[in-house]
């Protein structure tokens, strides 16, 4: 019985700080109005520094008058590896035998006797994308694999034996 008067003041004493720490604080941000980032703000919101002093430069917002003034290339357009450039001793077909040896491919069949397919070991996975695509695209116009009529080329895990991608004339396509 003698807990109770002591906690009337204790939530008199909340109830107040409360009241009080919501009306000292500003409000937080609406989520659209400014930029999501977290630097620079503190817990409800609001940015530390002056708008004025970190204004954002103008290359970051969209003028129309800017759009499409000059051409974008096409996605990889200047990525791909150019053979005629390579030491004389180098030569394509030494580049596809490298790529079984690293175990990168492991081998070329026809699956279900319609399909060319391309069995893909370990080592790529571990390449990057562009360089998986540029191995792909070496081994591709190595065996002339479209211009045979083949729409694309199936990928499957060495492991696995499942199919985990694709290849076309248009790029790489991993499942």
């Amino acid at each position: 019985m003698t807990s109770a008067p002591k906690i009337v003041p204790a939530l008199f004493f909340l109830a107040l700080f409360g009241l009080l720490i919501s009306v000292l604080t500003p409000a937080a941000a609406l989520a659209g109005e400014e930029d999501s980032r977290t630097a620079s703000r503190n817990i409800f919101g609001r940015i530390f520094y002056p708008e004025r002093i970190y204004a954002k430069p103008e290359h970051d917002e969209f003028l129309i008058q800017n759009s499409n003034r000059v051409a974008h290339p096409g996605a990889w357009q200047g990525q791909d590896w150019d053979t005629r450039q390579w030491n004389s001793k180098w030569t394509p077909e030494a580049a596809v035998r490298k790529f079984f040896q690293a175990r990168i491919f492991e081998r070329q069949y026809m699956r279900n006797g319609q399909i060319p397919a391309v069995e893909v070991g370990p080592t790529f996975y571990k390449l990057s994308d562009l360089d998986k695509r540029r191995t792909l695209k070496l081994l591709t116009d190595y065996n002339a694999t479209f211009k045979r009529g083949y729409g694309a080329v199936a990928l499957v895990d060495w492991s696995t034996r499942y199919v985990v991608g694709s290849y076309t004339p248009k790029g790489m396509f991993l499942n």
